[in-house]
């Protein structure tokens, strides 16, 4: 039987990961991709496609956003889990090109 051979394949533009209070990414929406924990955000942001976490913050701010149009997403900081064991929670604020 012959070795069956495999390519990787690579993920679709790197995943965002604010850090810092502030940060924010200007870009259109090139897909809108439905995983296991929700909806991902391609934003193609100067020459680089990002993609955005799945964080359910943005992606409640996200919900009528559709491919073409242009975003802003800023990331505000973290809140602390009402649930003790729970990750913080990530918020975000995000607009809307006219």
């Amino acid at each position: 039987m012959a070795k069956e051979e495999f390519i990787k394949v690579e993920s679709t533009g790197d995943i965002w990961k604010p850090k810092e209070k502030g940060e924010e990414k200007i870009g259109m929406v090139e897909d809108i991709i439905e995983g296991k924990f929700g909806k991902q955000y391609i934003l193609l942001v100067g020459d680089d496609a990002i993609k955005t976490p799945s964080h359910r913050v943005l992606q409640n701010r996200m919900a009528d956003v559709k491919r073409g149009q242009t975003v802003k997403i800023i990331f505000l900081g973290t809140e602390l889990p009402t649930v003790k064991g729970n990750n913080p929670t990530a918020m975000y604020d995000v607009f809307i090109r006219k």
